[in-house]
């Protein structure tokens, strides 16, 4: 989105309604979600404006005083909870669902409202079913989301909210068939990251966004001094927790429907890209700039991998009180038990026979 359109009063209920229109409309069962977004911007647009008029410049002005650290790997292969641990370092600071909810005004709106409706969410025990927890909206969260609600084109997160559209989105906006796109994109996409440095007095920037398992060239690019940090988790999980995932994403977020079938083949053909993506591009960062973790390591002995990553990375010392005050904090989470069928272990085994030759458990 050009500066000179973010300053246009109400544009972004302009950008929703035009945005649903071009990609297929709303089915009628998901009206009350459209209205929800609606309402989201209308009542908010007073302090969209304001924010724009008071911290535009300051934030285009500011400079980062180190190159951000990027968590990588595909939906659901455990990059949240990695990003949990590592913003505990007070030395980083990343994006909540808070702040890429409300990324056009959350520097006029965080304190009093998150806690408003942090109140609303215990009271109520309101889901945030994603998660499987009680919403929290301090808990970490994509940064591409923020693009998206600050009515960005160049998020792939508007095939969340517009799933017939996810499959363009991501060769249009993660894999960049046009080159022009990949310079629209990392434009917004810095802006957000020195939103977020400015914010927390120039602080390092932990971001997160699965997307960017495909973007590493365009990263680099930006920032050559980039460090980054993978998790892999074994396909088959990943393949139940995502179909899991589009199922709430479908229920509390679209404003399309999508059949059984779609979202298999929706999974299968992202798994299959991202991945690939990911594995041409990995070899362009230097040894001391990347680390790869396996999701088994990271959950059973996550100050292990958290050190790891931080000898590797050149990061210092790890906050290790503060993590083993977390972990200890923290109920142990029982993963989901999932049955695979023969046809679906015989279609992954052939899908995705790369990612099991590439990252055998």
């Amino acid at each position: 989105m050009a500066p000179t359109m973010r300053k246009i009063p109400f544009y972004p209920v302009a950008f929703l309604f035009k945005t649903v229109l071009q990609n297929g409309g709303i089915s009628p069962k998901k009206l009350h979600i459209f209205l929800l977004y609606l309402i989201r911007y209308t009542l908010l647009e007073p302090f969209r404006l304001a924010e724009i008029h008071i911290y535009e410049k300051k934030i285009s002005a500011h400079e980062l005083k180190q190159a951000p650290i990027f968590i990588l790997g595909h939906w659901r292969s455990g990059t949240s909870y990695l990003q949990s641990l590592m913003r505990l370092d007070a030395r980083l600071s990343t994006s909540t669902i808070f702040r890429s909810i409300f990324s056009d005004s959350y520097y006029l709106t965080e304190s009093w409202l998150k806690r408003t409706l942090n109140f609303l969410c215990r009271t109520l025990n309101i889901r945030y079913a994603i998660q499987r927890t009680t919403m929290n909206l301090d808990l970490p969260a994509e940064l591409d989301l923020a693009l998206c609600t600050m009515c960005s084109d160049h998020s792939y997160s508007w095939g969340h909210i517009l799933p017939r559209s996810f499959g363009r989105r991501v060769e249009d906006h993660i894999l960049f068939r046009d080159e022009q796109v990949a310079e629209c994109w990392i434009v917004e996409y810095d802006r957000m990251i020195r939103k977020l440095s400015y914010w927390s007095g120039g602080r390092r920037v932990l971001v997160k966004s699965p997307g960017d398992t495909g973007r590493i060239e365009q990263i680099r690019r930006q920032y050559p001094a980039a460090k980054f940090v993978y998790v892999h988790r074994d396909p088959t999980s990943v393949y139940h927790s995502s179909a899991y995932l589009w199922k709430a994403i479908q229920r509390d977020l679209s404003l399309h429907e999508l059949h059984e079938n779609e979202i298999r083949d929706l999974i299968l053909d992202t798994y299959h890209r991202l991945l690939s993506r990911y594995l041409q591009q990995r070899e362009q960062i230097p040894a001391g700039d990347i680390v790869e973790l396996q999701h088994t390591d990271l959950k059973k002995d996550p100050l292990r991998e958290i050190r790891r990553i931080y000898d590797t990375l050149g990061l210092g010392a790890p906050p290790e009180e503060e993590l083993a005050n977390f972990l200890a904090a923290t109920e142990k989470y029982a993963h989901p038990r999932y049955s695979t069928s023969p046809e679906l272990k015989k279609t992954l085994a052939a899908r995705w026979r790369f990612a099991f030759e590439e990252w055998p458990e």
